[in-house]
């Protein structure tokens, strides 16, 4: 941290958070429930931004407009078990589950690779530029924990499809060899 103007940023940031987490809390909710809505929160921009990207370059293109289907949202007895345990379902295939899961798996990459070079670099940590880098990677691999859950480790139905994480998988592979050459 080598620029001292960054703590307002960081004390309106955790300061939000704090106050957020507080009137939930307040109000009846859980620490999961407020978790879960941050989560939704980065979600929702990530994939709806980049949605609107793409479909805005098709349209510049002269391409035809992407398309949105209709899904049923039939609830049954293991979704409405997973919804009383706050888990996140991921049980069908969705192009926005290949990205949240791409970008979940580069964050995680992302992290590696930064603890490493603080921990192999020779300068003290509060002079290290990647220092704040790290630690919002570290949060967004935090906030991505459903998303590694489903991906590795649920075996119920709400896990993400196999489709999904091959693909996922892949589309990592692909930028990481990108950004490494």
């Amino acid at each position: 941290m080598s620029n001292p103007w960054i703590l307002p940023f960081v004390y309106v940031f955790l300061g939000n958070r704090a106050y957020g987490l507080v009137e939930l809390l307040l109000c009846g909710g859980t620490l999961q429930e407020w978790l879960n809505d941050q989560r939704m929160w980065v979600y929702k921009r990530t994939t709806s931004y980049l949605f609107a990207t793409i479909d805005n370059f098709l349209k510049i293109l002269g391409f035809t407009k992407a398309g949105f289907n209709l899904t049923a949202k039939v609830a049954d007895e293991d979704v409405s078990q997973r919804y009383e345990q706050e888990l996140i379902e991921f049980g069908t295939s969705s192009p926005m589950y290949t990205i949240l899961a791409t970008i979940a798996l580069l964050n995680a990459f992302c992290f590696v690779v930064g603890l490493k070079r603080l921990i192999l670099d020779q300068q003290p940590l509060a002079l290290n530029s990647f220092v704040l880098q790290t630690v919002l990677c570290g949060l967004l691999v935090f906030i991505n924990l459903p998303i590694f859950q489903a991906l590795f480790l649920r075996k119920d139905k709400g896990r993400m499809p196999t489709s999904v994480i091959y693909q996922s998988i892949m589309f990592t592979l692909a930028g990481c060899s990108i950004a490494l050459y």
